[in-house]
């Protein structure tokens, strides 16, 4: 009885313990989704905070084995490196990301790190790549219906467009951008970097208007605190006034920039208004201050990109490619098996086909001759029966006899059988001769014998003359050539086929196996 107690005990324990486990992994996920929240709402704000949650939840979703999570941080790293400008980190992080995408079928994961890719590959100037990656995020996200995702691409392909100097489907591209996140009730912190860009594509010709669309997007930058953008359309400011020879306020402009964007992090953006304060020192004939700008412009630069970090990359590219193939490998190699299997499926059908073909061919050949030995059965009885009649009907004239003797069908296939018999050797008597003979229609005549014997009259006809010619064979009453037009049969060639489907054996060798066998002729005289 303690066995039992224990064993209850025992089952009533790990049940506790599983139900533990299962709302420590629900709750774990939980977190995981919460700091991912975090991460994606200071993406545009602050993106060292957003990276901390993104790592945090990257950690958690590694114990947890959480594939989805992992992707999905690793998205939000990836666009944080590239926010500070680390490029072969971000590339790294959306390849993982994308390789997880992949393997769980998931296309948002896999748009967002195409999305990620071309931005990436963009600042390292690799433009057929970016293209790629802005082409394979465009597709995903419209078969998935993220709208946001999709703003962020149209604004994305539009940069690309301007960078390649395409400068009107660059604006096509922002315009698309804006008026689907209207459109859609896009976050608001989405606009200012589509607004500025629309303004830096009127910057050359009308420079007006671009301040109009600059200072919107500088002030909506600031209403939704998106900082990132806030640098970005400063330091663009800033830039635009050293273009118009307003020393003075690019300076002001682009040192605002350069503030917020080393508090950021944003290295591109420092790197940029650094060229920025080395073109104004040198207008302004301070070339010291401009030597000590330009110093510090190539740090920037040299920090964004080293042959260390080419290295990573083209590893990383390799590594993913490789991936690739392997998947497709893996895929071919299925439709290969599926294809053998459809094929031999196909092999088994087309085998048992034949098979059925045969023996439906076999079973129509068995009836067939079943009903042709019938026939002759029943031609042989006719025959003799009719000898039988004649004597039996002289005997009843002599006797006065109204006995009937047979009925109306043996006497109407004994009529048929002895018009046969007379016009036998005429190669020309046939269905219609009969029937006229027989005083009956065609289709009656037809429809009368095909009851009586299972077989049409031509099919009679011709077993009657065969017969006729196996008697004549067997007797050896002339040559078979003579034979067959004493039966008929004007056409020797002809007659040996019918002939031989008809006993088997071709008249030449029919006599050989029916010699002795001549009681057949007795019973036919």
């Amino acid at each position: 009885m303690k066995w039992y107690y224990l064993l209850g005990a025992f089952l009533i324990a790990f049940s506790c313990f599983s139900q533990a486990k299962s709302g420590t992994t629900m709750a774990s996920q939980d977190q995981v989704d919460a700091l991912l929240k975090q991460s994606k709402d200071f993406q545009w704000a602050d993106s060292y905070r957003s990276l901390d949650y993104a790592d945090q939840a990257l950690a958690l979703t590694r114990n947890i084995n959480y594939q989805k999570g992992i992707a999905v941080a690793n998205n939000l790293r990836g666009f944080c490196f590239w926010a500070f400008g680390d490029n072969d980190l971000a590339i790294q992080s959306a390849m993982e990301a994308l390789e997880i995408g992949l393997k769980e079928n998931d296309p948002l994961i896999q748009a967002e790190s195409n999305y990620i890719l071309a931005r990436s590959y963009m600042d390292l100037n690799e433009q057929k790549k970016s293209n790629e990656f802005i082409k394979n995020a465009e597709q995903l996200a419209v078969k998935e219906n993220n709208w946001e995702l999709l703003c962020s691409i149209y604004n994305m392909k539009g940069v690309i467009k301007f960078i390649e100097d395409k400068r009107d489907s660059a604006l096509f591209y922002y315009n698309m951008a804006y008026e689907l996140g209207k459109q859609k009730g896009i976050a608001a912190n989405q606009f200012p970097r589509i607004i500025s860009n629309i303004g830096e594509c009127y910057a050359a010709e009308d420079p007006n208007r671009a301040f109009t669309y600059y200072n919107e997007a500088l002030s909506l930058a600031k209403a939704t605190h998106n900082q990132i953008s806030e640098a970005s359309i400063t330091d663009i400011i800033g830039h635009t006034y050293l273009h118009n020879n307003d020393l003075k306020s690019a300076e002001a402009y682009l040192n605002a920039a350069l503030h917020l964007a080393q508090k950021l992090g944003l290295r591109r953006v420092i790197r940029h208004a650094y060229a920025g304060l080395v073109d104004i020192k040198l207008k302004q004939g301070r070339g010291e201050e401009a030597l000590v700008y330009l110093r510090k412009y190539y740090t920037v630069r040299d920090s964004l990109l080293n042959t260390s970090k080419i290295r990573q990359i083209v590893e990383m590219e390799a590594k993913h490619a490789l991936e690739l193939k392997e998947q497709n490998v893996r895929l071919l190699e299925n439709e290969m098996r599926i294809q053998n299997i459809w094929k031999n499926i196909l092999i088994a059908l087309t085998i048992l086909l034949i098979v059925l073909s045969i023996g439906i061919y076999q079973l129509q050949r068995y009836r067939y001759r079943k009903n042709r030995a019938l026939l002759n059965l029943e031609i042989d009885y006719l025959t003799r029966q009719h000898k039988e009649t004649i004597d039996k009907y002289k005997a009843s004239l002599i006797n006065d006899s109204n006995e009937l003797l047979e009925s109306y069908d043996q006497k109407l296939l004994k009529k048929a059988i002895a018009i046969v018999e007379k016009y036998i050797s005429d190669p020309q008597f046939g269905v219609e001769k009969l029937a006229m003979e027989m005083n009956m229609s065609r289709t009656n005549l037809h429809r009368k014998i095909k009851s009586i014997t299972g077989f049409p009259p031509n099919e009679l006809i011709r077993s009657i003359r065969l017969r006729k010619a196996a008697l004549l064979i067997i007797n050896k009453v002339d040559t078979v050539t003579q034979i067959a037009l004493m039966t008929g049969f004007d056409d020797y060639s002809y007659f040996s086929k019918a002939f031989k489907k008809h006993f088997g054996v071709s008249p030449s060798h029919y006599e050989e196996q029916h010699k002795g066998q001549l009681e057949l002729l007795d019973d036919l005289k």
